[in-house]
């Protein structure tokens, strides 16, 4: 089986996302229907997600008021606002219900997202040959740049700049590369920060496994 183009990657990372992420509010709705059923209004039920207290008592907290009360408490203490920084808790940012609910406000409301070659080992040689030892001197140490970003079309991969005539010039460029998501921390290989946030997306599902 041959693997996507490169192309497809953000459709099916997005839809990924958007799955994992819809799971959460069919959850909200469930546990609304245990109070219920059917609610009363259903279009305002759904999992709030907020990495800040009081955005979520301003524009979370209704999003639950339908549902059981232990059920609405265990949601609120599972908030990404929770984690206080300690080395036990970690910082809001880094809560992978936070990235779930990036990811997907950016797949709706934006474009999917990104899906770069970020190159992971790189290694390259360049000999350069001068007219004189004058001009090999003058240019050391040599002056090169590497790019080390995401690989796209028409990158300059590498550059060696001289300020003498060049007789020749011969060199490589080796490196391998990985298919990876832009995140506020950098770049994420997919399948591994994919699969992060679906293991923890799970892991609060079951937490709710109580009340069914």
């Amino acid at each position: 089986m041959n693997p996507p183009a490169i192309d497809d990657w953000g459709l099916l990372l997005g839809e990924c996302i958007h799955n994992l992420r819809s799971s959460l509010d069919n959850l909200a709705f469930a546990l609304a229907r245990l109070r219920r059923d059917p609610p009363e209004q259903p279009s305002k039920i759904a999992f709030p997600i907020f990495g800040v207290r009081t955005e979520f008592e301003r524009r979370g907290r209704a999003n639950i008021d339908q549902l059981p009360e232990k059920a609405a408490a265990l949601i609120e203490l599972i908030q990404p606002f929770q984690r206080d920084g300690s080395a036990g808790k970690g910082t809001p940012d880094l809560d992978a219900l936070i990235h779930l609910q990036r990811l997907s406000n950016t797949d709706k409301h934006r474009i999917p997202p990104v899906v770069l070659i970020a190159p992971t080992d790189i290694s390259h040689s360049v000999q350069v040959e001068f007219y004189s030892d004058e001009d090999a001197a003058a240019n050391v140490p040599p002056d090169t740049i590497v790019w080390a970003g995401p690989l796209e079309a028409d990158v300059v991969l590498l550059e060696h700049k001289t300020n003498r005539p060049i007789a020749s010039v011969s060199g490589r460029f080796d490196g391998q590369a990985i298919l990876a998501v832009e995140t506020p921390e950098g770049f994420e290989r997919v399948e591994t920060y994919v699969q992060g946030i679906k293991s923890y997306t799970g892991l609060v599902v079951d937490q709710f496994r109580q009340f069914f």
